[in-house]
């Protein structure tokens, strides 16, 4: 299935598109919640709603929403959602995490074979089974869901979203400026995506790593080439400050 559209289009531009490329012969759409280079959110809900009254099964790759915003899986509706543990919710590098609706539970393998007797329901995909696992990492778990959960999901999206657009508001007047993700939408968080008219994108990301130790990523996709920024929620206002003065010195 070619799906296209511009991470820039509307909601229901993007559910045309995907219904456009949908066929009597598409089974499994694969969404990606949120874009990692320019922090777009997908109408992930409506697009699984369509889905499920075709048939068609529905994976969610929430790796980018999950603990950086308030995300349900029972309202998504979804078949599957997978994330990974460490990014937003700062549990370590290794973890992820696997929901499955109970629709799709009967239908599903399981990744590893059983040791002894064959689990049942949901159980048998976090059974008994030879092999040595890293009980280090999962241990890391708890305190990162505790320390998550003492300060919300909606105050973390709330502080994201602050810090972003306190950036980008320091940042708007600088000449040839121009932004690739929507700060007006209610789904913005710490991911957003910039680019400087006529400048070597590259070139700026290694000057600003080299030459003043801050450290933001260059993304090109498609037509559209920038750096992305993406604080967390422990980064200060007077960080960014920081970051938007080394980037006028470099451009200057």
């Amino acid at each position: 299935m070619n799906c296209a559209f511009d991470l820039m289009d509307d909601d229901d531009d993007i559910v045309d598109a995907y219904v456009e490329a949908m066929t009597p012969h598409t089974r499994v759409l694969q969404l990606t919640h949120m874009y990692h280079w320019n922090g777009r959110v997908l109408p992930v809900k409506r697009l699984c709603a369509i889905a499920r009254e075709r048939g068609i099964i529905t994976i969610i790759d929430g790796a980018q929403t999950f603990a950086q915003m308030p995300v349900s899986f029972r309202e998504l509706d979804c078949d599957f959602f997978v994330t990974s543990l460490h990014k937003w919710l700062g549990a370590p590098v290794g973890n992820g995490m696997l929901i499955v609706n109970q629709r799709q539970i009967d239908r599903t393998f399981p990744l590893l074979a059983p040791f002894e007797q064959r689990p049942v329901d949901i159980d048998k995909f976090d059974h008994w089974n030879l092999g040595t696992y890293n009980s280090a990492i999962q241990t890391g778990i708890m305190p990162a869901i505790q320390f998550h959960t003492e300060i919300g999901a909606r105050r973390m999206h709330a502080r994201l979203r602050d810090l972003t657009r306190y950036w980008i508001g320091l940042a708007r007047d600088i000449k040839g400026f121009r932004l690739h993700t929507n700060i007006d939408s209610d789904s913005l968080g710490a991911i957003s995506l910039f680019s400087i008219d006529n400048r070597d994108m590259q070139q700026l990301e290694r000057d600003l790593r080299e030459k003043h130790q801050v450290h933001v990523k260059y993304r090109k996709v498609a037509h559209v080439e920038g750096l992305r920024v993406s604080p967390h929620i422990y980064m200060l206002k007077s960080d960014l400050d920081t970051f938007v003065t080394a980037l006028r010195a470099v451009l200057e």
